[in-house]
C-alpha cells in the first residue's frame, strides 16, 4: 500500500505545538475528544464562535507548511472560541439539568 502523502512533503516538526496537535500538525486523539466536547458545548452556547473556531482551524491547517507559529496561534485561538462558551455551557446545562429533575 502507498502512502498518501509522500514524506518530502511533510513538515519537519515544530518546536512547540498547541493544545491537542501533534507534531505534524494533526489532531492528537485527546484532542479529537476535546475538540468534539467543547464544540458541542459550544453549540449550545453560543454557536457562531463554533463557526469562527472551524474556520481558524481549517485555516491553520492551510499555512502549517509555511508558517507552523502562525498555525499554532491559529489553533489556540481556535481553542479559546471554543473553550470560553463551553465554559459557560457547563454550568448553565447543570442548572437547567437540575431545574428539570427537581421541578
Amino acid at each position: 500500500m502507498t502512502e498518501a502523502v509522500s514524506a518530502a512533503s511533510v513538515p519537519a516538526p515544530a518546536p512547540g505545538t498547541a493544545f491537542g496537535i501533534g507534531a505534524d500538525g494533526t489532531y492528537t486523539r485527546l484532542g479529537q475528544v476535546a475538540a468534539f466536547v467543547g464544540g458541542v458545548l459550544t453549540m449550545f452556547a453560543f454557536l457562531p464562535l463554533l463557526v469562527v473556531a472551524a474556520m481558524l482551524y481549517t485555516k491553520s491547517e492551510t499555512v502549517f507548511a509555511e508558517d507552523p507559529a502562525r498555525a499554532r496561534r491559529l489553533v489556540n485561538w481556535s481553542w479559546v472560541s471554543i473553550g470560553v462558551p463551553s465554559v459557560i455551557a457547563i454550568p448553565v446545562l447543570t442548572f437547567v439539568v437540575v431545574n428539570l429533575l427537581l421541578g
